[in-house]
């Protein structure tokens, strides 16, 4: 059985041709097989654009779905919050939170990165 890592990007751009630019520089982070739902802009806060991706990580131990998880995270921007209860057998239910306003900022490869979360767990299912 394989893993899925549901994604949730929001970057603070003008329009749509800024997030696909945006989407270009981070789409390769997270490895083949990722793929792109829906972009559109944030109700509460228009110009911030948000965008679910969904990344799957080969069945392996809990262990290494994590690591696949921290590593893509960590590309994608610095200073996050995870949280989860994990077990030796299962990373279902492990996620991350990540605010540009918080301490760590932004890696360079994230530019306009302003939130992002993500959240692991089987194939199929939907983020909590």
């Amino acid at each position: 059985m394989s893993v899925s890592i549901h994604w949730r990007l929001m970057f603070r751009i003008n329009n749509r041709r800024a997030l696909d630019t945006c989407l270009a520089r981070v789409l390769p982070l997270f490895g083949d097989g990722v793929e792109v739902g829906e972009c559109k802009p944030y109700w509460k806060i228009p110009e911030l654009w948000e965008c679910n991706l969904v990344s799957l990580v080969p069945a392996g131990s809990a262990a290494e779905q994590v690591l696949a998880c921290l590593l893509t995270a960590k590309s994608l921007a610095s200073g996050w919050y995870v949280l989860g209860s994990l077990s030796a057998e299962s990373a279902d239910g492990f996620s991350g939170v990540f605010d540009a306003k918080g301490q760590g900022g932004v890696s360079g490869l994230a530019i306009g990165l302003e939130w992002a979360s993500f959240h692991v767990g089987n194939s199929g299912a939907e983020p909590r």
